[in-house]
């Protein structure tokens, strides 16, 4: 009884921990891209009860992370306003909601200071902070992959599967697959853990209730392919991007086949490096510990998975198991710390105690400390090679600045202007403006061709507003204006979108009215 009360204290201080972690700047970084963009279907929600925006005559209803938008929408009917704060207020729920299942779990199956460990690394992980400050996916899929895999664990404890259980895990799982299509790669993995665990008794497979689940599975998978299909099929679109991936491929027929992305973006973090290291020492533990080899499983084979079978690499891909990666370390630490403290029990000396005590403790606080990027910085950014640009692996690092460029937009643009951005959910976000014009010279991101237009055009896929496809459109609208501003955020990426010579122009005949972390507001007037 002792031993529940306080795990119940510790249990309300590593939740004030984590949370606070989250909730500390949580307004200070301005919304990113994918941020903004779910964040706009946040009106349609309100409007008619389900996630859409209006692309030029188009509405277009969400066709992936179905359920990110009502999730994001709760805070904000509550404070009447759509801040960084209230849409970013469900990440921090979610992300606490995972730190008290990592501590349940680990209390229930390997002691309470396998709890303590574990939920003092996920509370003070760089990449876990981010993410858990982030409106985007991540973190409610990360919570509900989480609470399927714990339910899936209790069906496989059960000789005959309750049909409420495995309902339960059916509807957990369906949670997971509409905040982000991704999680399912769960059920193959799923399907390999149950052969493995099962191997003696494949018939349990074939239960009954079981079988209602498979087909209550399949039918989400179903509903949700056909969904999208007729959603994206009315609408003329050129170009590619993740839409385009709707079912897994096999790797190694495909030129862009990286098989070592995610062991080099995930074990290659600087805040990794200890604790990837203590995963992979640790599969000592894996071989005497079940519970364990459980969890430790579903980290190995999902990025096995993803790596040969999702071409679209993404390095915050793999957030979504990160639990799993945790309670592993968690649960190696601490079983390694109790097996050498049985080992120093033989010599009870107090030199041999003190320095057992102090190696420990060392050893504990080098651990946490090395997972958070504010105590310990291993290698400079940049040489981060491999990584590439990635703004979740180091605390406080800027990212495009939205939000300044187009606050001084709002301030500086007078009646008559036209404007123009690479970042449209951004600019009518954080100031209310529908931007006019989209540039992209080079076919690098999705555009829409709106045939329902007398004169039709194509149209970003953001917010509807015309494409000026090439330099000489841009010469024509400047042409015909006397003044015309332009967003350009992200900055660095107009290459990737913008050919040399328009950007050259740009940057020659344009003038720079404010500009931030990779973001530029430019003005051109007759």
């Amino acid at each position: 009884m002792k031993n529940n009360y306080l795990a119940v204290a510790l249990l309300f201080v590593l939740v004030v921990l984590c949370a606070y972690f989250r909730v500390s700047g949580l307004e200070l970084r301005p919304l990113s891209i994918d941020e903004a963009t779910i964040v706009s279907f946040i009106q349609g929600v309100v409007a008619k009860g389900y996630p859409y925006v209006v692309v030029s005559t188009m509405e277009v209803p969400l066709a992936t992370y179905e359920l990110i938008p009502y999730f994001l929408t709760i805070p904000s009917l509550f404070t009447g306003e759509v801040t960084e704060f209230t849409v970013r207020l469900p990440s921090v729920i979610f992300s606490v909601g995972t730190m008290i299942m990592i501590f349940m779990i680990c209390f229930r199956q390997f002691g309470l200071f396998s709890a303590v460990i574990s939920c003092v690394l996920y509370s003070t992980s760089t990449w876990a902070i981010y993410w858990g400050q982030n409106a985007f996916h991540p973190a409610p899929t990360q919570f509900f992959t989480l609470l399927t895999v714990v339910l899936i664990q209790r069906l496989l404890s059960q000789n005959e599967p309750t049909l409420k259980l495995s309902l339960a895990v059916w509807l957990s799982f369906t949670f997971t697959y509409l905040s982000w299509e991704g999680s399912g790669f769960l059920l193959p993995v799923a399907a390999v853990i149950v052969l493995y665990f099962k191997r003696d008794n494949l018939l349990w497979i074939f239960n009954r209730n079981l079988l209602v689940m498979y087909a209550l599975v399949i039918l989400t998978l179903v509903w949700q392919g056909v969904r999208r299909i007729m959603l994206q099929e009315p609408h003329l679109m050129l170009g590619s991007g993740k839409g385009d991936i709707s079912l897994p491929q096999l790797g190694f027929l495909n030129d862009s086949w990286d098989p070592l992305f995610y062991l080099i973006n995930f074990f290659g973090m600087e805040t990794h490096l200890l604790v990837g290291l203590v995963f992979v020492v640790g599969f000592y533990y894996f071989l005497r510990l079940e519970a364990l080899r459980y969890f430790y499983l579903f980290f190995i084979l999902t990025v096995l998975f993803l790596s040969n079978f999702l071409l679209f690499y993404n390095a915050h891909y793999l957030y979504f198991i990160y639990p799993f990666f945790i309670i592993s370390v968690g649960v190696i630490i601490s079983n390694a710390v109790q097996d050498g403290y049985s080992i120093l029990k033989r010599d009870m000396s107090p030199i041999t105690l003190g320095i057992g005590l102090f190696a420990s403790a060392f050893f504990l606080l080098t651990v946490f400390a090395s997972i958070n990027s504010n105590f310990v910085q291993a290698y400079s950014i940049g040489n981060q090679g491999y990584l590439g640009v990635r703004l979740d692996y180091r605390n406080d690092l800027a990212q495009p600045d939205y939000r300044t460029v187009t606050e001084a937009l709002d301030k500086n643009i007078r009646a008559g202007d036209v404007v123009i951005s690479m970042a449209p959910m951004p600019t009518r976000l954080y100031s209310g403006i529908t931007s006019d014009y989209f540039l992209q010279t080079i076919t690098d991101r999705k555009i829409v061709y709106d045939n329902n237009l007398v004169t039709p055009f194509y149209r970003d896929k953001f917010i509807g507003s015309v494409v000026l496809r090439n330099f000489d459109e841009l010469k024509d609208l400047l042409a015909s204006n006397e003044r015309v501003w332009f967003v350009a955020a992200p900055y660095q990426s107009m290459p990737t979108v913008i050919d040399a010579d328009t950007v050259e122009f740009i940057d020659s005949n344009f003038r720079v009215i404010k500009e931030s972390y990779d973001a530029r507001l430019y003005l051109w007037t007759r």
